[in-house]
């Protein structure tokens, strides 16, 4: 009788499989989706068709509510100067209704594609009982900067509680983007930045599309944001558009 030994290949990949198994079973990943009703046709229902399923649970919020989609609305006025207030509002009804559903809070785009796999991968190395976010890291306008809202970002649950029990004064419709409000506000609440890069510095989190990515063709202001020199640093397969 001949025994035929499996392939490498199909080695690792049940190894990957039970490791990806093991993750889900231990951190526990809340994903919303940052969208509005003209885009729940041409973008959110392939997040929701795809990645976002892999999440423990996962919400869209949109600029009002929408039953069938499903999706959340709060009364937010619509336009880019208003992404702030409706982010607050989303954390702040996570925070009321979800805290004990996750370990981590993920806030990504409707235009953003999430390996999660790779996601629990880098949060398994640290505890949600820390007071941390991790995403892509800019260098201006925060003392300890802040994470680009392009590239999505992830609170522990100990950020989420600090966030949720904040003075409602912090993080108010001030017309700021909606990273940067998040990260003054984070600041303030004594939530550190995590580093997502992996152990060879390549960075996990991505702003832009994967054809500039890869062609390395930013616009100007990237390279005075961007904490790492985005001509130089080395990027990994996690996310972003």
């Amino acid at each position: 009788m001949v025994y035929l030994l499996p392939s490498l290949y199909s080695v690792v990949f049940q190894l990957d499989k039970n490791l990806a198994r093991y993750l889900y079973n231990h951190t526990r990943v809340l994903c919303w989706i940052l969208t509005c009703s003209k885009n729940l046709q041409i973008r959110a229902k392939f997040v929701r068709q795809t990645w976002v399923k892999r999440c423990q649970k996962w919400i869209f919020v949109s600029d009002e509510n929408n039953a069938s989609f499903p999706t959340i609305g709060f009364g937010t006025k619509k336009g880019r100067e208003h992404l702030a207030v409706k982010t607050m509002k989303a954390f702040d009804y996570i925070y009321k209704h979800h805290i004990n559903d996750a370990d981590w809070f993920l806030k990504a785009d409707d235009d953003t594609y999430v390996i999660v796999e790779n996601l629990r991968h880098l949060l398994s190395e640290y505890s949600p009982s820390e007071p941390i976010y991790f995403g892509y890291p800019f260098k201006v306008l925060v003392k300890q900067g802040y994470f680009s809202g392009g590239a999505g970002y992830v609170l522990s649950r100990a950020a989420l509680e600090r966030f949720g029990k904040r003075d409602r004064k912090l993080f108010t419709d001030d017309g700021l983007a909606e990273d940067l409000s998040l990260g003054k506000c984070l600041e303030y609440l004594n939530v550190s930045l995590g580093d997502s890069r992996d152990r060879f510095g390549r960075s996990r989190f991505h702003c832009f599309s994967i054809e500039t990515t890869l062609s390395r063709k930013y616009m100007g202001w990237y390279s005075v944001y961007s904490k790492y020199d985005p001509y130089k640093v080395r990027f990994c397969c996690c996310f972003r558009t």
